[in-house]
């Protein structure tokens, strides 16, 4: 077998556009959830209290459970959920509307985000490893095509239930594990960890945190103030433009503004943004979307498609910025900081946001949620400039 570094090079290069293209089909199914909060709300008679309830549920499925599956990492079990989990995600979500029963919607939900979790912190790792002296381009490129997807996903939902009803995701099923299954084929194998092994880099893991907690501290709160935004505006979005009457194909098109926004910003970070600018990316870039952030309530039309897009575009520039920069601050274990960047600081993200909505949903006060939007901005870029600086010679995570 030739192992040329040309060849490794090549190799790694497909395996990216297979990861990238998977990360696109996951997040589509994940971000076909965005504008249907309102409708399932109101689909399952969901009571006071309902929206905290059904997005703290989401939240912990798809993103606290990513460091549990970050600790997996080369195990044969860790190896297959890279996989399996999209599998599971594609089927759970297809089915929401399939039923009426508050039991059933919770249960497919957290199977369904649980499977949407289990890709991201391997899949993160496997694309970051593709090019592992350009770790941070070939991360933006990876976060770029989950950023896409869950621009495409509110869009293609909101048309499909306009027109069919809740009941009409569950067509997707059958393309999705067509598309998973074609990129299970084209992906080239690398060496795997032999089972012993995996264990101890999990205890090492566990060791790294331990080690690193304040480091580590520091990462979660910036990446969890971060995220409020990433996260919380296209929920925000949802019900602000529920309120107005707005067909959920429109409530879609928005959302997919902005999550199209961070996905060119993850293309603009992959081809501008260069090791000495990282820390630069990191703080300032994001600021520059309060304005636009805060004007959204007062926007429609274009202008409210613009300015979505703008925001989106410059917290785009340094999510997969952020994502990079932890891996590089743990190289000792770049799975763990992979789920804490990924999973953790989303899902505490997440959580804030859900009890921001919720009270926001119930007072029918939604300009509020975008003013606590930019604050967290501001924050999380203070923050990012008390992150140490990284050299920039990184190794292949085993």
């Amino acid at each position: 077998m030739d192992n040329t570094p040309h060849n490794s090079l090549a190799s790694g290069t497909w395996n990216l556009i297979v990861f990238t293209l998977l990360h696109f089909l996951v997040d589509t199914v994940a971000g076909q959830m965005s504008p249907l909060w309102p409708a399932l709300k109101q689909h399952y008679l969901l009571g006071e209290g309902g929206t905290f309830w059904l997005l703290l549920i989401w939240t912990m499925a798809t993103s606290f459970s990513q460091l549990g599956f970050g600790l997996l990492g080369d195990s044969a079990v860790g190896r297959k959920l890279v996989w399996f989990g999209p599998v599971v995600g594609a089927i759970c979500l297809g089915c929401v509307g399939l039923s009426t029963s508050p039991i059933v919607l919770c249960t497919l939900l957290i199977c369904g985000g649980l499977g949407i979790a289990a890709f991201h912190p391997e899949g993160a790792t496997l694309a970051g490893n593709s090019w592992p002296t350009a770790r941070s381009r070939s991360i933006s490129i990876f976060a770029m095509g989950g950023f896409l997807g869950q621009a495409a996903g509110p869009y293609c939902s909101g048309l499909i239930v306009d027109r069919f009803g809740l009941s009409g995701l569950s067509g997707g099923i059958a393309v999705a594990l067509a598309l998973i299954l074609s990129l299970r084929f084209a992906f080239r194998e690398t060496p795997s960890v032999p089972r012993s092994q995996a264990f101890d880099a999990a205890h090492e893991a566990v060791q790294v945190l331990r080690k690193h907690y304040v480091l580590v501290s520091l990462l979660v709160l910036s990446g969890t103030l971060r995220v409020v935004a990433a996260s919380g505006v296209p929920v925000a979005l949802s019900y602000w433009l529920a309120a107005k009457d707005f067909p959920k194909s429109e409530v879609g098109l928005v959302q997919s503004c902005f999550m199209a926004g961070i996905g060119l910003g993850g293309l603009a970070s992959a081809l501008f943004v260069k090791p000495r600018t990282e820390q630069f990316a990191l703080w300032l870039i994001p600021t520059i979307s309060v304005p636009f952030i805060a004007l959204i309530p007062q926007l429609e039309g274009l202008a409210l498609k613009g300015a979505t897009g703008v925001s989106g575009l410059l917290i785009g520039i340094a999510l997969p910025v952020f994502i990079s920069y932890g891996q590089q601050l743990l190289p000792e274990s770049q799975r763990v900081a992979s789920s804490l960047t990924m999973g953790v600081s989303w899902g505490t993200g997440g959580a804030i946001v859900a009890a921001l909505i919720d009270q926001c949903d119930r007072h029918q006060q939604f300009d509020f949620a975008f003013v606590g939007f930019s604050l967290t901005v501001i924050a999380s870029s203070l923050l990012g400039l008390l992150l140490p600086r990284v050299t920039h010679k990184t190794s292949i995570d085993r």
